[in-house]
């Protein structure tokens, strides 16, 4: 199916100037370098917190939106993860396309585990413009198709990309474990 098969794409506010944290602010903004392939966003924690005057359109973030790093450069550049809060003043930047889910057949957290797969990302670098920094258009990313299995098997394939995550997680612990025996080797000669 493709996406707009199943789901409304939209495009992050464009901000005039740079995004920085303001005092008495009243809306949390959510840039690319908040977004981790794959890691759910819970809370507003480390976002940029700003006054915002612009209207409080299509950009804001709702529960079970998927957000995706809309320009970027190497492998994996267009990451996407599941929002998972009823906060609702956060908006995302002109850096992140929202994929809205229309369609009560199809997972968020399915279509999110697939758009970080090689198989997900190679779709989307076909419907990429760019030389050196690629972005995605919008139009082209609309028409991108994504295999749909029935909801069970979406449930089977989630749990297990959740599995695989939690054992990097592990891995990655293990190995920081190790770093710091050795250096605690080193430090007590």
């Amino acid at each position: 199916m493709k996406i707009q098969e199943f789901a409304n794409v939209i495009s992050g506010y464009t901000f005039r100037g740079t995004i920085e944290n303001q005092s008495g602010g009243d809306v949390f903004v959510i840039q690319a370098k908040n977004i981790a392939s794959g890691v759910d966003i819970k809370d507003s924690q480390n976002l940029v917190k700003i006054l915002f005057n612009g209207a409080h359109g299509a950009s804001f973030l709702q529960n079970n939106d998927i957000t995706i790093v809309s320009r970027g450069y190497g492998r994996n550049a267009f990451r996407a993860t599941v929002f998972k809060s009823d906060i609702n003043n956060i908006v995302a930047s002109s850096s992140i396309i929202i994929i809205r889910i229309t369609d009560n057949r199809v997972l968020p957290e399915f279509i999110s585990s697939f758009i970080n797969s090689s198989e997900g990302q190679k779709r989307i670098m076909e419907s990429v413009t760019g030389s050196s920094i690629k972005a995605i258009l919008r139009g082209k990313f609309r028409e991108i198709s994504i295999p749909l299995p029935p909801i069970e098997k979406q449930e089977t394939i989630i749990k297990l990309t959740n599995n695989l995550k939690q054992q990097e997680e592990i891995n990655a612990r293990k190995m920081q474990i190790k770093k710091n025996i050795a250096n605690s080797i080193f430090e007590k000669i």
